[in-house]
This record gives C-alpha cells, sequence and structure tokens, in this order.
C-alpha cells in the first residue's frame, strides 16, 4: 500500500515565535544550537544556520564548461540515538510511514529535531549523471532517511527483498551471503567472536543460515557496540535512499511515457558523506562540537563512488580518506568479481570501465543495478580533534581500534574538503590543500575562510580548463589558520597555468 503525503496534514509550513514576531520552520539540516555561559553562569543559547557562517564552512560550485550543473551538497546537524545497538523485532515497512509519504516528493523535509539525543554533524556532496535528478533526489531526502530509517525486522527484510526480487542479479547473490555482507558493512568482521568455538564469527558456518538474521544471533546483541551499529544504519539508509529514488523515478516514467515528447529519468548519482561526533570533551564545554579545542571526535565517511573527502592534518599535508569506486580499485574488482559477471573493460583512452560507466557504485543508475553498481557505501573510520585526549583514547582502545580498522593523522586537523571529480581531474590532493591554504593565508582573517577557499579552488579548476562541474566544500576544523607557511605544489600550479596561457 502507497501511504500518501496527505497523512502529513494540509499546511505545508509551520511557524515558531521569535522576538520579531513569527518565522518559517527551518529546513532539518541547516542550524545548530550553540551554548555558552552568560553573565548570570547560566546557559544561554543561540541559534546558529551553519550555511550562513562562512567563517566554519564553505561551498561554491560552478558547471564550467558545460550547460548544466549536476552537482548538489547537503549539510545537517541529526539527531540520531547513539546508544541503539539492536534491531527491533517485528514491525514492517509501514514503520517507516512518514519517509514512505515523501517517496515522489522532491522538496526537503521539514524541521522536526528537537535533539533528544546526541548531536551527529552530516557534510554530504553528489555528482549527478544522466540528469540532475538523483543529484537533487539525494539532496532531498539522504539525511532525512539517515535520522529517521526504523531499524525493525520489517523493515529490513522488506528493503532486502526489494532488492532481490525487482532487482536480481547481483542481489540475489549478496543475499544470500546477506549475514556476512552485512558483517562487513559494520566492518566487524574481525572482531564479534562465535560463543561456543571462539572462532571469527564471520568466518562461522552458522552465519550461512537463510533462516536466522545476523540480528538474532547472541553475539550479535552482546558484542555490537553502537558505533558498528551507526554503520549498519547507514548502510541500510543509503539502500533504503536508493529504493525511494528508484521508486519515484519509476512512478515518474509511466506517467510520462505516453507523451508526445516523453521527458523520461535514467539519471545517478554519486556520493560523499562525512558524519562527524564527540567521543571526549572537557567537563566545562557546554557543546563539545569537532570544531572546538579540547574535543575528540569521530569522523566517519560513507562513500559511494568518486566524489572525495581529503583531510588536511597540522602540518598542511593532505590526506585522501576515501577510495574512487572505480573498476581499476582492487576492492570493486573483487566484489564485482564475487558476486556479478566479468563486466570490466578498457575504453580507447586506456581506462578501465564497467559496462560504459566510470563509477562501480552509485545511487540509481538502473540499468546497471542487476550487475552490482550498487548504492552500497563504503566506510572509512578516523579519530579527529585534541591530540591528548587521543592518544589517552587510543592506548585505551588500542585492540578494538585495530580490529575495526580506525585511523588517526595526529590531531588538530585543520580542514576537510568533499569534492566532486570535477576537482580532482584536475588538482591533486595536496594541490587542494595548498590552494585552501595559501588563498586563506595570502587574504587574511576577513577573507581566510571556507568559503572563500572553496572558491579558490573551483576558481582554479575554471582556469586550467576543466571540462566537468566542480564543487568544493571546506569543512574548518579545530586547527583551521594554524598551518605552516608552506607551499608544497607551487610550481606544479603556476607551471600548469603558465603552459595554457603559452596555448592561447
Amino acid at each position: 500500500m502507497r501511504i500518501t503525503s496527505n497523512l502529513f496534514g494540509l499546511t505545508k509550513h509551520f511557524m515558531r515565535p521569535t522576538a520579531v514576531g513569527f518565522m518559517q520552520i527551518r529546513w532539518i539540516s541547516q542550524h545548530l544550537m550553540i551554548q555558552t555561559l552568560g553573565k548570570t553562569s547560566s546557559p544561554v543559547k543561540f541559534n546558529v544556520d551553519i550555511l550562513e557562517t562562512p567563517s566554519s564552512y564553505g561551498y561554491f560550485t560552478s558547471r564550467v564548461n558545460r550547460p548544466y550543473n549536476e552537482d548538489r551538497h547537503q549539510i545537517g546537524v541529526l539527531d540520531i540515538d547513539l546508544s541503539q545497538r539492536n534491531v527491533i523485532p517485528g514491525g514492517s515497512i509501514e514503520d517507516n510511514i512518514q519517509l514512505e509519504g515523501r517517496v515522489n516528493q522532491l522538496e526537503g523535509p521539514h524541521y522536526s529535531n528537537f535533539y533528544k539525543n546526541r548531536k551527529v554533524f552530516n557534510y554530504s556532496i553528489f555528482d549527478g549523471h544522466g540528469g540532475e535528478e538523483c543529484s537533487s533526489y539525494l539532496r532531498a531526502h539522504l539525511l532525512e532517511s539517515i535520522e529517521k530509517f526504523k531499524m525493525t525486522e520489517g523493515t529490513i527484510n522488506y528493503l532486502l527483498d526489494f532488492y532481490r526480487k525487482k532487482i536480481g542479479g547481483y542481489w540475489k547473490r549478496w543475499i544470500r551471503r546477506e549475514n556476512q555482507q552485512l558483517l562487513l558493512a559494520m566492518g566487524s568482521q574481525k572482531r564479534l567472536r562465535d560463543n561456543e568455538t571462539g572462532e571469527l564469527l564471520f568466518r562461522s558456518h552458522k552465519l550461512d543460515s537463510r533462516d536466522k538474521k545476523l540480528w538474532q544471533f547472541p553475539e550479535f546483541s552482546e558484542q555490537v557496540t553502537p558505533y558498528e551499529f551507526l554503520k549498519l544504519r547507514i548502510f541500510l539508509s543509503f539502500l533504503y535512499t536508493d529504493y525511494q529514488f528508484l521508486t519515484y523515478e519509476n512512478t515518474f516514467n509511466q506517467e510520462h511515457q505516453k507523451e508526445r515528447e516523453p521527458r523520461l529519468i535514467n539519471a545517478g548519482s554519486t556520493c560523499t558523506s562525512a558524519f562527524l561526533y564527540p567521543l571526549d570533551k572537557d567537563a566545562s564545554n557546554l557543546d563539545g562540537y569537532y570544531f572546538q579545542g579540547g574535543v575528540l571526535s569521530r569522523l566517519l565517511v560513507a562513500q559511494v563512488g568518486d566524489t572525495r573527502a581529503i583531510l588536511c592534518d597540522e602540518r598542511g599535508v593532505a590526506h585522501a580518506l576515501t577510495r574512487d569506486h572505480h573498476p581499476s580499485n582492487p576492492t570493486e574488482s573483487r566484489r564485482l568479481t564475487k558476486f556479478s559477471a566479468n563486466l570490466i573493460m578498457t575504453d580507447s583512452f586506456g581506462e578501465e570501465r564497467y559496462l560504459n560507466l566510470a563509477n562501480t557504485r552509485a545511487f540509481g543508475d538502473i540499468s546497471a543495478k542487476d550487475v552490482g553498481v550498487s548504492a552500497e557505501p563504503e566506510f572509512f573510520d578516523y579519530l579527529i580533534g585534541d591530540p591528548v585526549k587521543m592518544k589517552a583514547f587510543k592506548e585505551k582502545n588500542k585492540e578494538y581500534l585495530e580490529q575495526m580498522g580506525v585511523k588517526d593523522y595526529g590531531g588538530n586537523e585543520c580542514f576537510m574538503v568533499l569534492v566532486s571529480d570535477g576537482v580532482t581531474n584536475n588538482m591533486t590532493d595536496q594541490e587542494v590543500v595548498d590552494l585552501i591554504t595559501t588563498s586563506s593565508s595570502e587574504k587574511g582573517s576577513v577573507y581566510g575562510t571556507p568559503q572563500e577557499a572553496s572558491k579558490e579552488v573551483v576558481n582554479y579548476v575554471e582556469m586550467v580548463g576543466g571540462d566537468d562541474n566542480a564543487t568544493c566544500c571546506t569543512i574548518r576544523m579545530n586547527g583551521w589558520g594554524k598551518w605552516p607557511n608552506v607551499d608544497r605544489t607551487k610550481k606544479f600550479r603556476e607551471d600548469r597555468l603558465t603552459s595554457l596561457l603559452r596555448r592561447t
């Protein structure tokens, strides 16, 4: 049964009182409540719109030499219960009545975040292809799905049955090893142990049972941490949003295919989505956000495709936080060989492609879904923030961090950037970082903001003749502006520009 949006009532906008009367309710993913101590030592709260604070977050995009721009971005302060660690028994897809009711809606959700749980910051970038429909849909739906997806047995079974029955191919083989695949998604394959034998649960034949789901094993409820469970939530939410878009796309095309000149959707999109939340903070800090001093945070990056996340450490050195999902990626080659056909080929430029696609993972792309071009995110896990708290946390949790593959780059990170391949096709990771640090230092405190930094990166891509949409999102961290005055790639950038000038 399809649930309609009429369940949400007739009014599209809600109002809330302010000092100047009434204002429209804010969207789900833009606002942050910051607390500070007033003169009376009682907390004073400030409501901050992150999109309107260029000193903390900067975004710039350009269609470059294309007649359209399919890149999109989104930010969010999500309200997620980070103590949850078990799937709720029973239930059905109608547990997600609010999300199901918005499947065919393109606008963003209304704000309903009351911060009952821990704040989880999110920064996401989407690079659409075949049209802007998929990247725009992700901007409107992905964060809402992550925050509100109901982790019930009925919902998860419905979702995976959709892929097995409606998509088939790759997914029929994937579902045969569903328990192992979900364990891999959480990154727990080297940690969870069989209660009876002590061997790794991932290697136990008990997981081969098609009658028992992963979360029904006692090892799951006893050993899985909330941090691993968050990965499972995000993983399933990515698949759920992909299911939403495919449903929307199919409905749209059915309604328009009989028109004289039908405009049909056949779109896809990549995605890189970064989640940040505190692990440890000073007791005197009322907030404890990742960009403040004295705070240790977790940075979890979920990637689908080749949009990229790059971190600048306190020495100004660039670190790739993600790996492009291209056919040349060994992880992708093994995944596709295991669950799909060997369809990797080399084009006339010597580049490996999967069918006619450069990316082996994407949202949408219905024509390639059955051969493994999926929206399964690959996770990359990091510690960031205060180096003293980081050292203590690592000493206390050494075995767990090693088993889960959690990395760090020493703390006091300067910033993180999310960029579309229109940027990375024309610049190395270090060039992106150097351009931001040098341009910000030269312009001083007035213009040296993440907003101006993002613009500098995209403007450089335009100058060197990029041929794809270019988008840069710069996220300030607690080490912003403290990098050394070193430009490691200045000569390379200048030589490239000089070479272009000579040609003209």
